[in-house]
């Protein structure tokens, strides 16, 4: 599933692309995504207005049209678009195609159809996002303190951390030295600080790799959400850890999400 960096990137090269040009027409071929598909009727009022800017909103894409809609594109699990020079026709797992002013064509695909595309009158509530000057060690330390809730479940709740995922949930809870299913609340002051440090970090690490990953021509396409980004545990279960070398890395279940860890290193 595409997180915060990965969403970043594709809306910079959507931006790159799309900033000034129109969608004129709207043709949908299937309407099953989490939410139905709006039709080209529905669409309308979108037509012919410029496309002043396209901007990210925790892990949500909005297209700034210089009215007072938006529209609102979630990539679910599996969702991606591709930017063409030529309109082309239906294609598998291919459910949205909008012709732009410029000629070319921007078509979303979606194989779990998890996606959201939307047409909305407000952005939602912001909520403090992983990034230097957003989140804070305070506002961290008070949502610790309410609850006794596993830490990496806390802060993967998107009203508590806006755009955090499961990839670098598990390595910031690494490199802070924490457990993935220690309560919230038992957590030290300089703990909350390091794990609010190392959340920064390690996310703001991944959009300058995504960043990084457009140049020089700001693609859109199938990969564009696909870039390297360094883990140290994620996905790595049996692995001697990286740090201690002692311990082999270990896999948990919670909230129905996988969590790696060292049980050498993180207490």
């Amino acid at each position: 599933m595409p997180e915060l960096p990965e969403v970043n990137t594709l809306c910079l090269a959507l931006n790159h692309q799309l900033k000034g040009d129109a969608i004129i027409a709207w043709q949908r071929f299937s309407p099953k995504l989490r939410k139905p598909l709006p039709d080209s009727s529905a669409a309308r009022s979108l037509f012919k207005l410029p496309i002043v800017r396209v901007f990210r909103q925790a892990k949500s894409i909005f297209f700034d049209l210089a009215t007072d809609r938006f529209l609102h594109i979630h990539l679910g699990m599996t969702g991606f678009f591709t930017l063409e020079c030529e309109t082309l026709g239906a294609e598998m797992h291919k459910h949205l195609q909008l012709q732009l002013k410029s000629g070319r064509c921007l078509s979303y695909h979606d194989s779990r159809r998890f996606g959201v595309i939307e047409i909305v009158e407000s952005l939602p509530k912001k909520v403090p996002e992983p990034f230097s000057g957003d989140l804070t060690v305070e506002w961290l330390k008070k949502s610790c303190e309410s609850t006794d809730r596993p830490v990496k479940c806390l802060i993967m709740d998107q009203k508590v951390i806006a755009g955090l995922g499961n990839i670098y949930a598990n390595e910031a809870l690494f490199r802070a030295g924490i457990r993935p299913d220690r309560p919230a609340n038992s957590l030290a002051s300089a703990q909350v600080k390091k794990l609010t440090h190392e959340i920064i970090t390690v996310v703001e690490n991944a959009v300058n790799a995504g960043i990084a990953s457009l140049q020089p021509d700001f693609g859109v396409d199938s990969e564009t959400t696909h870039f390297d980004i360094e883990t140290l545990v994620y996905g790595l279960h049996g692995q001697n850890c990286p740090v201690c070398r002692r311990y082999q890395l270990q896999k948990m279940t919670l909230s129905g999400r996988s969590s790696f860890f060292c049980p050498g290193c993180q207490k």
